[in-house]
């Protein structure tokens, strides 16, 4: 027989003694009577369900304090554990925030700090869901504030990744460390606030005492998160409280990641952007939203990059039509030169087989026959690279432009 059947069988025994499913379903629903009537015909106080749970975890599930006494006095195991996942009662009384049933198991001997198989300790389920009740009691009966799970998290970062703000509060009260760092995810509560937005969570932990520069184990600040995660209302209520850093590289990152509201509160923040490469950025990745707000901000539509390229030449590239179209409205010159070789953006977008830009751009009045340092047509470069949709479009082009 193998290992796993042979910790299952006592619960598969218990579960096919006489009456013991009946037991479950009296303590679940409360039916003292009948939970008494069956243990006095012998049914055994500790039978297991199919699933592995004894009659007291249904009774705490469902909040029956009243046969849960009755069990503990008929021999009931406080501390019994699901064959499903190691849970005992009390974390059941707990996830469905039974406090009378958590205080009349404690006083019977519970263990406070009994973990199941995520780890969690009764208060760190308490803590997630926002039980205040629980948790103060579970702290006053001695349970470690400060106790990690097998994730590394302790309540307070549990409390904080959830936007339990209040329970946040109670639990630095009761000396939760603010600004432990779990070596697991590397993150530290107002790390875990800022990436999921909880602007309550993150000033609370700030009135503690949390530095604004604080750093996770990446380095990167609590600011440094919210921009990455796009939580821009975290990251303006931080820069409001004079969080640092540095604007250019944080701008750049939001650009190439398509941030909108992101580069929208940081070029608010700024002057002028005036002769910047992070137009080539959004146009090489068609963010076109970026592009118009960072034109609105003065970039300058014609600035070009260390190879003398220009949006335009980037979007033609990546054959971004709509960031083209938008650059061209705002003044782009169609037949910019790079300096690295003499193309125009028709270059780029005819020897990268980008046909729906040439034929745009070709629409705009694009110079079919500009040559490029080596005296080659944009048709050359099509041609050259084999983009034969491309080519035909520019060969027809030029047929009908000497067309009379």
């Amino acid at each position: 027989m193998r290992a796993g059947m042979l910790l299952l069988l006592p619960v598969l025994l218990a579960a096919a003694a006489p009456g013991v499913e009946e037991l479950h379903k009296a303590a679940g629903a409360g039916d003292l009577k009948q939970v008494q009537a069956l243990i006095a015909q012998g049914v055994p106080v500790n039978g297991r369900d199919s699933l592995g749970g004894t009659p007291l975890h249904d009774a705490a599930w469902a909040g029956e304090t009243a046969v849960v006494n009755y069990l503990i006095s008929m021999g009931a195991d406080v501390n019994a554990r699901h064959a499903e996942g190691g849970s005992t009662p009390l974390h059941y009384a707990v996830i469905t925030n039974r406090v009378e049933v958590v205080e009349t198991l404690l006083d019977h001997g519970a263990d406070l700090n009994a973990t199941y198989q995520s780890g969690s300790k009764p208060l760190h389920l308490a803590a997630a869901r926002g039980y205040g009740r629980i948790a103060a009691l579970l702290i006053a009966r001695g349970a470690n504030v400060n106790a990690r799970d097998a994730n590394g998290s302790t309540p307070l970062e549990e409390a904080a990744w959830r936007g339990q703000a209040e329970m946040v509060r109670l639990l630095i009260a009761k000396g939760a460390d603010p600004m432990y760092l779990n070596p697991e995810n590397g993150l530290t509560p107002l790390h875990a606030a800022a990436i999921r937005g909880y602007r309550d969570v993150v000033d609370i932990l700030l009135q503690s005492g949390v530095p604004l520069d604080l750093r996770d184990k990446s380095g990167a600040t609590a600011l440094e998160e919210a921009l990455n995660f796009r939580q821009s209302g975290i990251a303006d209520f931080l820069l409001e409280k004079g969080a640092k850093f540095e604007v250019s590289k944080a701008l750049r990152e939001a650009v190439l990641r398509g941030q909108t509201e992101i580069v929208r509160l940081l070029v608010d923040r700024m002057g002028p952007l005036g002769s910047t490469t992070l137009l080539h950025d959004a146009a090489l990745k068609g963010h076109v939203e970026i592009v118009e707000l960072l034109i609105a901000h003065q970039a300058d539509v014609n600035a070009q990059n260390p190879e003398g390229a220009t949006p335009l030449h980037d979007a033609a590239l990546a054959g971004q039509t709509a960031v083209a179209v938008a650059l061209l409205e705002h003044g782009a010159r169609i037949d910019a030169r790079d300096t690295e070789s003499g193309a125009t953006p028709l270059h780029r977008a005819a020897s990268w087989g980008r046909r729906e830009m040439v034929e745009l751009l070709l629409s705009k009045g694009a110079d079919p026959n500009a040559k490029d340092n080596n005296g080659r047509t944009p048709l050359d470069l099509a041609v050259a690279s084999a983009q034969t949709d491309s080519a035909e479009l520019l060969r027809k082009h030029l047929v009908l432009k000497r067309i009379p």
